[in-house]
């Protein structure tokens, strides 16, 4: 088969992606240097990172890097939990001022108001990070970071969650910079990494699109997506099952490094299940990622493996997905989700699929926004 006659949306994202990793680093920096005040940064007691769907996992990939940067506690809450479930108590003073970062893109997500709503009523400092100023979101909010995304052929959200996954990493940076935990330099030396890591992957990009072409081919057939990811991998993880399941419509789903062994090594079926695992040669869960290719190696199932390390050793009949590395391993999900994305894409068109099933038939209802825009709003 040729690859460019199945070219596709989310193809076409993924290409684009380093190019406005490098563009959106200077502009997220200009737009939140002076968002928080120096004396509201030194008043942080911990941070809450919250949204809904991709932007929940661009919290999750970006959770170890916010911690090693702000010296802070991080959580990482979904909107429904923060809005209905969390104690009100957490969400007021002790030591320290609360932090919210609430990420949506569009900012028209009701759960996701509510939340912040509530939050900002016990006191909590919050941030909307969003790309309009206007939307109800940025308008119960104390604060808005606002992201400017080129227009593009819509994607699945491969571009914005690179953007929202940005944001949060520059917002830390800024904090920590202000917390004197490294001076005005290191911090332009962390933007400049991430732009150098952003290029690597734009080099490296018509070699990883074809082998991730050849790799759909491949596992056309299989019916169960199994992803498997630790620290900010976990947020890659979720967000590849995510996309495996709009795209594709087949079952997905994600696990860490421990969990999977506690777990989704039970699934049946084992010839109809690809099992996708990222490991970097500088993550701390590595020894335990290189007792998980043994287990799943013995259970022989097809399994690849998306990696920083050309020298890492893989069992026999394991596919190696090379893509580029970074000085820190905590930077390492704001890129890593690119290769499974061009798998969807190039998987939607072998299938014959439409992203969220079109949209037809039974799926009609999941065609409106009603359900996430208009949402009774309960502020409790």
């Amino acid at each position: 088969m040729v690859r460019e006659e199945y070219d596709n949306p989310m193809a076409q994202n993924v290409r684009d992606v380093p190019g406005l990793c490098v563009s959106q680093c200077r502009l997220i920096e200009e737009a939140s240097r002076l968002t928080v005040s120096a004396g509201e940064i030194w008043d942080l007691g911990r941070i809450i990172v919250t949204g809904c769907g991709d932007s929940y996992a661009a919290g999750l990939a970006m959770k170890p890097a916010i911690e090693v940067l702000t010296g802070l506690p991080v959580e990482v809450i979904s909107a429904v939990d923060l809005a209905r479930y969390t104690p009100s108590e957490l969400l007021t003073r002790q030591k320290g001022t609360p932090l919210v970062l609430a990420v949506s893109n569009s900012g028209k997500v009701a759960r996701l108001g509510e939340a912040i709503e509530r939050a900002g009523n016990y006191g909590c400092l919050t941030v909307a990070v969003t790309g309009s100023r206007e939307s109800r979101l940025a308008r119960v909010s104390k604060k808005v970071v606002e992201l400017s995304i080129p227009e593009f052929v819509s994607g699945n959200g491969v571009r914005s969650y690179l953007v929202s996954m940005l944001a949060l990493l520059i917002i830390a940076i800024r904090i920590g910079e202000v917390k004197g935990r490294y001076t005005m330099e290191a911090s332009q030396s962390i933007r400049d990494e991430i732009c150098v890591y952003a290029e690597e992957f734009r080099n490296i990009m018509p070699d990883l699109d074809e082998q991730m072409f050849r790799a759909a081919e491949k596992y056309a057939s299989k019916e169960l997506f199994d992803f498997i990811g630790s620290g900010g991998n976990t947020g890659t993880a979720w967000f590849s099952q995510a996309k495996i399941i709009e795209a594709t419509g087949e079952w997905a789903t994600y696990s860490d490094t421990e969990g999977w062994m506690h777990l989704n090594c039970f699934f049946k079926h084992l010839s109809r299940k690809l099992t996708v695992q990222y490991a970097s040669a500088k993550g701390p869960e590595l020894s335990r990622s290189k007792e998980l290719m043994t287990a799943i190696s013995e259970m022989k199932m097809d399994f690849c493996v998306i990696t920083d390390s050309r020298d890492l050793v893989l069992p026999e009949g394991t596919e190696r997905i090379w893509i580029p590395g970074c000085q820190k391993d905590w930077m390492w999900p704001l890129l890593n989700y690119l290769p499974v994305s061009l798998l969807a894409g190039y998987l939607c068109e072998l299938k014959g699929e439409a992203y969220g099933r079109g949209c037809r038939d039974s799926w009609k209802v999941c065609g409106t926004t009603k359900l996430l825009t208009e949402s009774r709003i309960e502020i409790l």
